[in-house]
């Protein structure tokens, strides 16, 4: 594989975390929920919640399906 491809594969999943981070947001925010509300109510903490909202973490699938659990939506509605 050529440093291009790997460059552009590297952009391809920063594009995807900071998509599944926007849509946790919207979630969160029509339920009127605080960052500190999702942590709570996710058991992650705090500072967890607002890196995934800014796009920072990668996350396990136990992490999606916590999140999903928490919203109660199937975990293909954490995708837009």
């Amino acid at each position: 594989m050529n440093i291009s491809a790997i460059v552009w594969e590297m952009q391809e999943a920063i594009a995807v975390r900071k998509l599944l981070g926007q849509r946790v947001k919207d979630l969160r925010n029509r339920r009127g929920w605080s960052q500190e509300e999702l942590a709570h109510q996710s058991g992650l903490a705090r500072s967890f919640t607002g890196a995934i909202e800014r796009g920072e973490k990668d996350l396990r699938l136990s992490t999606l399906v916590k999140l999903a659990m928490t919203f109660k939506v199937p975990i293909s509605r954490l995708f837009p």
